[in-house]
């Protein structure tokens, strides 16, 4: 009995989480979103002749992930192992707590899902770094530069 209901938990909680998560991505992205007007709106009030082209720039900048950032491949490998390492302690938590020896193969998928997280990290090294920094650099310092002239 206790194993059937350790099922039903873990399939709600799994749910949960997937839900939780999508849930505050996308109000994260419509507090990002009413954020950015909040502050085109505070420009076009103290400069009520503001350039389009700067407040076009503005409303449409979004942070994008930027794949070929070696350093964003490195946290995205890190991220990856975590998940690899949570997925092999779930397993042992059910064999040592629970007494379920059916969750011993679990241990193949997580060692797999390590070996990607590895496998990211191993390839951010092949990624060229300077073209990066300096497509950044010029990005940010274009927009304070257009904010700093209102």
């Amino acid at each position: 009995m206790t194993g059937d209901l350790t099922g039903i938990v873990a399939i709600v909680v799994f749910w949960g989480f997937v839900a939780s998560c999508v849930f505050l991505g996308v109000w994260k992205q419509k507090k990002l979103e009413t954020l950015r007007h909040e502050t085109a709106r505070l420009l076009i009030e103290k400069n009520p002749a503001i350039d389009s082209a700067v407040l076009t720039q503005l409303l449409n900048s979004r942070p994008r992930l930027n794949v070929q950032d070696p350093k964003m491949m490195k946290v995205f490998g890190i991220i990856v192992i975590a998940i690899g390492l949570g997925l092999g302690l779930m397993g042992l938590w059910f064999v040592l707590v629970v007494g379920d020896s059916n969750a011993l193969g679990l241990g193949g998928p997580a060692a797999l899902i390590i070996v990607i997280g590895v496998g990211f990290i191993f390839a951010s090294r092949f990624i060229p770094r300077s073209s990066t920094k300096v497509t950044k650099m010029e990005n940010s310092s274009e927009i304070s530069k257009n904010v700093s002239e209102l």
